[in-house]
């Protein structure tokens, strides 16, 4: 007889039915068991390519887990960490977003910031090496976003971090954050220290047919920074919510250089000069970021007003002393600057989905207003007299009016396209009182299309094609023509009356099985800007000038690979092929091929991952930058990390440039001379750093969309 019950353990006895047979109670154990929840959990590729952008997947990748946000943009393929900088494979400077919001940090703060980011709480990061047409179309720069994971949690959150250097000086930084959030309110607060010195030591030359000068220096550079950045949202209703974000930050920075210069005929030393220099500057930043967000409906309309202002207010102390060694004469000169950068900006964004497509349009002012006052002074026996003639006051306005419209559409599941148009018009003022030849005033408008087409025949396959115009316009400090003298016989100088640069981007691009990707490229580059070293009167001149058009096309591979579910690796190699043509008689034709290549790897060495091996290397053959040819430079730097305590506590040691031989050397020719350079900056460094998190890890701070591009342009 057998007695069976769904979820209970079955009663089974063999019996005789020919005689009655007492079976007695009957018991039947209850084996179910009750299911809370079922979860459902779909693995996302490691690298995505959308119609405008890669996509790489944090949450994914074993290199990324227990790092830093500069670790995770490290090991982001295309993304290169050179010196603590952050820059796109084959572009210039690059646009930081987290969660569509700009940041608006210099170099150096931008480094303190995203160490003090987990990379736990990254959901992915985008690589947009063609930004579309809601992005300001300054410069020929490509954007990263990191996206962080979405957060529903309410509750406390926070972490520590710390960070000692090691080049040839010792240095320090440290950073915490608190974030906070309820069902109304969201706020975070984070706080930045850096403390860094290095060594820096170059040569430079010009070379000429008549007379020729050869300087060097050696110098201790330091610097340190303390600032905090603060932001809080809160949600009005389900349809609106208003925030602001403000940073503040003051970085005291100096430069103590021994230097020389000889001075040649052929064959003959005319003189020789030793120079002492003693330069400080302190440079205060507000930035205020304000903001309104309306939900229109459920489907995704949404209307966002944003306020942005900045304030950057640089004060420079420049003192050398050069001595002649063949008179022994002595001069000495005091080189001070003081500089207000303001930039005010204010936008509004609409975005409209639609069942036929996706429509995004939007408008932007934006006001700079630049002042400037560098005075030279001599000193003649116990007093600094002033010195007109290099002294110079400054004054710069310019106003930009900005409006774009971009649309884009799934044909089918395997066509889709997006297309924008851009449209910006300038108008400037730069004027010296007393002098009419260093007025700038003119104005300008253009349009600026961005066109992209992706074909995805199946899940293995991807095509996709896209086409950026560009525009980049002068930095306040090279428009300025003040002269910035490093002894009295070499000084640096910006031109008022320098023109925008434009430039036209295409991309083909084929990713196989989203690990394996191949990119054709081409850019050309009108009125490009460069330094124009000039040796007159016996002083060596650098002047900054429309000097060429350029031409560049080229072929990038990478190739992303996990092995034994351990071994993380990322490829990637360029080819390039560069023509540069000088609209200036004193440049020179270039036409130059170039290669590199970058090898990431990054192994586990425990089953549960938390100790991990890291060894990255990367190789630059001789290359182009502007009128410039580099030679070549590589980079060794191996590492070990590990996470404690369930991955809050990160510990991670590295050095970069181990084998010292990342370098910055190269040669132009200009009006007959051969500018050569050589230049070492201290990059061999040893890093440990420590980051503790405490709290609910799933609490994030606020994100928030701000674009604020231009920040860049007062740096």
């Amino acid at each position: 007889m057998l007695f069976e019950h769904s979820g209970k353990n079955s009663f089974d006895k063999k019996i005789s039915l020919n005689t009655d047979i007492d079976l007695g109670k009957i018991e039947i154990e209850d084996k179910s068991v009750k299911i809370e929840s079922v979860n459902l959990t779909a693995s996302k590729k490691l690298i995505e390519r959308k119609v405008d952008r890669l996509v790489f997947n944090v949450e994914n990748s074993i290199a990324s887990q227990g790092m830093n946000g500069l670790d995770a943009l490290r090991n982001t393929p295309l993304i290169r960490i050179q010196n603590e900088n952050v820059s796109i494979v084959g572009k210039g400077n690059v646009v930081v977003m987290v969660n569509d919001r700009i940041l608006n940090l210099s170099q150096s703060e931008l480094t303190g910031y995203l160490q003090s980011l987990r990379s736990d709480d990254i959901a992915k990061i985008e690589v947009i090496t063609t930004p579309p047409s809601k992005y300001e179309a300054q410069g020929n720069s490509g954007m990263i976003n990191i996206i962080f994971k979405k957060n529903p949690n309410l509750g406390w959150s926070g972490n520590v971090n710390g960070s000692y250097q090691k080049t040839s000086y010792y240095g320090f930084g440290s950073g915490i954050t608190i974030n906070f959030q309820s069902k109304k309110l969201s706020t975070s607060l984070k706080i930045r220290q850096y403390n860094n010195s290095t060594r820096p030591k170059g040569t430079r030359s010009l070379i000429g047919p008549d007379n020729s000068i050869y300087t060097s220096e050696t110098r201790k550079d330091a610097v340190k920074i303390l600032g905090f950045n603060y932001s809080i949202d809160y949600k009005i209703n389900t349809k609106q919510n208003i925030g602001i974000i403000y940073d503040f930050n003051r970085q005291h920075s100096s430069m103590d250089a021994n230097g020389s210069s000889r001075y040649e005929h052929p064959g003959i030393i005319d003189s020789t000069f030793s120079t002492i220099q003693n330069q400080s500057w302190k440079t205060p930043t507000h930035i205020v970021n304000a903001y309104y967000d309306l939900k229109l409906d459920t489907l995704g309309k949404k209307l966002s007003i944003t306020a942005n202002y900045l304030s950057n207010a640089p004060d420079k102390v420049n003192d050398f002393n050069t001595l002649n060694n063949f008179t022994q004469a002595n001069t000495v000169v005091q080189n001070n600057s003081n500089m207000d950068y303001s930039i005010y900006s204010g936008q509004a964004d609409l975005i409209l989905p639609y069942k036929w497509g996706n429509i995004e349009t939007g408008v932007k002012y934006t006001a700079f207003d630049n002042k400037s006052n560098v005075e030279y002074f001599s000193r003649v026996g116990a007093d600094y007299i002033r010195v007109p003639a290099n002294s110079n006051i400054f004054h710069y306005k310019e106003y930009n009016y900005a409006a774009y419209l971009s649309f884009q559409k799934d044909f089918s599941e395997k066509w889709s396209a997006k297309a924008g148009l851009r449209y910006e018009y300038t108008k400037f003022n730069g004027t010296t009182p007393g002098s009419e030849k260093d007025i700038a005033e003119g104005e300008y408008g253009r349009l600026f299309p961005t066109a992209y087409l992706r074909y995805k025949p199946n899940d293995n396959h991807t095509v996709t094609v896209s086409y950026s115009k560009r525009i980049e316009r002068p930095g306040f400090q090279v428009l300025n023509p003040f002269r910035w003298y490093t002894n009295p016989y070499m000084y640096f100088t910006g031109t008022p009356t320098l023109s925008p640069s434009f430039n036209d981007n295409v991309e083909l691009t084929y990713t196989f099985k989203n690990k394996l990707s191949a990119t054709l490229y081409g850019q050309y580059n009108k009125n490009g800007l460069s330094n124009i070293a000039r040796l007159i009167d016996g002083i060596y001149t650098n002047v900054i000038e429309n000097a060429y058009n350029e031409n560049k096309a080229g072929l990038q591979l990478s190739y992303n690979e996990t092995f034994f579910k351990i071994w993380e690796t990322s490829l990637s190699t360029t080819g390039t092929y560069t023509s540069t043509r000088p609209i200036i008689p004193e440049a020179e034709k270039i036409e130059m091929f170039s290669f590199s290549y970058t090898i990431n790897n990054t192994i586990s060495l425990n089953k549960a991952k938390t100790w991990s091996l890291l060894l990255n290397f990367w190789h630059d053959l001789p290359y182009v930058y502007s009128n410039v040819k580099i030679k070549t430079q590589m980079n060794f730097s191996p590492g070990i990390k590990a996470s404690f305590f369930d991955r809050k506590l990160n510990v991670s040691a590295t050095v970069s440039d181990l084998f010292k031989t990342l370098t910055s050397e190269g040669y132009s020719y200009n009006a007959g001379y051969r500018n050569e350079f050589y230049n070492y900056f201290d990059q061999r460094r040893f890093n440990l750093s420590v980051n503790y998190s405490f709290g609910n890890n799933k609490v994030k701070g606020t994100g928030k969309n701000i674009k604020f591009e231009e920040k860049s342009r007062a740096n």
